[in-house]
């Protein structure tokens, strides 16, 4: 009855101190915090407990001593004897001396108010040694306790008189109360006491699961910041917050391997783009000055070839830079998509005639809401990809369709197709899946990032199916009015 709770906002300023603890381990914190609140709770449970029985068992003692005084209040009435209008004084002295020993002091009066029997009378020192042992004894178990003596008043039947019961108030426990309480006590104590160890280790075991794949995670990213892309994290946790955790962690080491994959291999492309044109210029220039070489025509028109490709790929990488970090603004125009093609498929008419291709363009003129510039730029790159990568004499069929949102366009050929590992990064820029085809191509790499970039601008996407060896299918979506 002593233990005493504090508001909550304490509790939860001990829970921020606890967090506010610097250099210490998530798992010492959440033990530590685990520990705070099985004291809490078991604390608050107890005094619960305590104050609800103690208030149950005051209650059931004072009906317990309501009924002893109704029990003696009913063996004085059977004493009297309405032949004799007396009482039995023998059997009465029994009576109240059996009264006292269960620590009631009787006094019994007739009709006309006079003391028939009383037991301060018969043996005042035996009632004030048992009071006082009473007020002893309750103050042994409540310090403050304020015990009186206390007299209730009965009448008894037929008007004969009444029975002035007095106690040890308001309440008094006896020998047996006091052993039962004694034992409830030690027992809340003992189940307290288990309750807060079985508390303190689940949280320990709890702070454990939580903070371990914690600790993983903050290893394997450490190792991942310093470059180690091959890390993953295997544990499994139950905790859906840590599956997403290790599963972000593990992603990211995977699109970091990726990326610096690309990035070593877009280092290493430029390199080889920029050095063949150079390598070509830097001959022809130490043969002219070495007098090897005249500057005539064709060697000039030759160094002017290697100079046009240089170009063409530092303006590649520029449109495509300018493409992705925004710079480059949309001026969305209404135009068909079928007629944008139908003169993109024009301006190819020599080079799919030398390769004695046919292209076919099916679908509706649809129109839509785009930059039709850039727009062109898609179709005429995904169409120079498709007459590159096409054989002598095959196919190539653009089929453009729409939905209530969207329009689709799909770029099919029958030409060597792509192997299934490469359709993942054929969007990346320089990637190649087949270096020495681009060589004989003379394909920069640029022109796939490019559509990709351009369909970003205007909320569209691309897809592509591909077997090696039967062709390639591109297909573009684009909205109507975005």
């Amino acid at each position: 009855a002593d233990i005493n709770i504090s508001r909550p906002c304490t509790v939860w300023g001990i829970l921020l101190m606890v967090n506010n603890i610097k250099k210490r381990s998530l798992k010492f914190k959440l033990t530590l915090s685990y520990l705070f609140i099985a004291l809490m709770l078991v604390g608050s449970v107890s005094l619960f407990s305590n104050v609800l029985f103690q208030k149950q068992f005051e209650a059931y003692i004072m009906r317990k001593q309501n009924i002893k005084n109704e029990e003696a209040v009913t063996l004085i009435s059977q004493l009297y004897s309405e032949t004799l209008e007396s009482y039995d004084m023998e059997a009465m002295d029994t009576v109240g001396m059996n009264a006292l020993e269960d620590g009631l002091i009787l006094k019994v009066t007739d009709a006309s108010g006079v003391v028939v029997w009383d037991a301060m009378v018969h043996n005042l020192g035996l009632c004030v040694q048992m009071l006082q042992s009473m007020a002893d004894s309750m103050q042994s178990r409540h310090k403050n306790f304020e015990g009186t003596y206390e007299e209730s008043i009965y009448k008894l039947s037929n008007g004969i008189g009444t029975v002035s019961v007095g106690y040890y108030g308001p309440f008094y426990y006896s020998e047996n109360d006091s052993l039962f309480l004694d034992t409830l006590n030690k027992v809340l104590m003992i189940v307290g006491l288990l309750s807060l160890a079985f508390a303190i280790l689940l949280g320990f075991y709890i702070a454990r699961r939580i903070s371990t794949p914690l600790h993983k995670t903050v290893n394997a990213t450490m190792k991942i910041a310093q470059g180690d892309y091959s890390v993953r994290i295997s544990d499994k946790s139950s905790t859906l917050e840590i599956v997403n955790l290790t599963d972000a962690v593990n992603s990211l080491a995977q699109k970091l391997a990726e990326q610096d994959s690309l990035r070593k291999r877009l280092t290493a492309d430029v390199a080889h783009e920029l050095r063949t044109p150079l390598a070509s210029l830097q001959g022809h220039i130490e043969a002219f000055l070495d007098n090897v070489w005249k500057p005539d025509h064709d060697h000039l028109s030759s160094c002017h070839q290697e100079i046009l490709r240089v170009t063409r790929l530092v303006d590649s990488l520029e449109r495509l830079s300018n493409l992705e970090d925004g710079s480059t603004l949309l001026e969305k125009t209404a135009f068909g998509l079928k007629s944008l093609a139908e003169n993109i498929v024009l301006s190819f008419k020599t080079a799919y005639h030398n390769k004695q291709l046919s292209i076919h363009i099916l679908g509706d003129d649809v129109l839509i809401n785009a930059d039709r510039d850039k727009i062109g730029q898609v179709i005429s790159n995904l169409l120079n990809n498709s007459i590159r990568y096409t054989s002598y004499g095959g196919h190539i069929t653009i089929i453009i369709s729409q939905s209530d949102d969207n329009v689709r366009m799909m770029f099919e050929d029958d030409g060597e197709g792509i192997a299934q590992e490469h359709l993942p990064y054929i969007f990346e820029r320089f990637y190649r899946a087949d270096s020495s085809r681009s060589k004989r191509s003379g394909g920069g790499g640029i022109g796939l990032a490019i559509v990709q970039a351009v369909l970003d601008m205007h909320g569209g996407k691309i897809s592509v199916n591909s077997t090696l060896g039967k062709g390639t299918q591109f297909v573009i979506e684009l909205p109507f009015n975005k």
